[in-house]
């Protein structure tokens, strides 16, 4: 599994990251350049690489977790309600809205892709520039086609969707 996820991800070494944020609890990056795509009947610009992450995961620098999959569930920093009114689904309300909008206004430059990593049960590590690191590790022992990981998909003519699942991996050309 290793082998077959670091030849399918080495196409974003050097790339940048472009966009970043989230649906729901599924946690997505965006890298390289931007393409113009149609998605349901619009002309819309998205990136030319994606990477959604539905398993734990954390963004680090210098020993320290900046954001990290957990944050979605917990409110953020000037919460004043109670706890039991916290709904962390609405858009901007929880850490993790909170601390990627820091993150990314804190970068002084775009990051790039330098080195991608992996294990045989589908962890990956993408270390990006300045010190930047992201880690995704599954974290559920279910072994059907809906335990989904992660998924690397690209964009335009030669699409694909490269999925990592309980079960193994799989590739699906659009």
């Amino acid at each position: 599994m290793k082998k077959k996820i670091k030849s399918q991800l080495e196409i974003l070494i050097g790339s940048k990251l472009s966009n970043i944020g989230r649906a729901s609890n599924l946690f997505w990056l965006e890298f390289g350049d931007a393409l113009s795509v149609i998605r349901r009947g619009r002309t819309q610009e998205l990136a030319e690489y994606a990477l959604n992450i539905q398993c734990s995961w954390r963004i680090t620098k210098d020993n320290q977790i900046l954001v990290a999959s957990r944050d979605f569930y917990c409110p953020k920093s000037d919460w004043s309600g109670e706890r039991e009114d916290f709904d962390w689904d609405v858009q901007g309300n929880n850490r993790f809205d909170e601390r990627i909008e820091y993150f990314i206004k804190s970068l002084k430059e775009p990051l790039t892709v330098e080195s991608i990593d992996s294990d045989e049960i589908g962890g990956l590590k993408v270390t990006l520039s300045n010190g930047f690191t992201l880690n995704v590790f599954p974290d559920i022992s279910e072994d059907d086609e809906y335990s989904e990981f992660w998924r690397f998909f690209t964009r335009g003519k030669d699409s694909f969707h490269f999925v990592v699942a309980g079960n193994g991996i799989e590739k699906d050309f659009n």
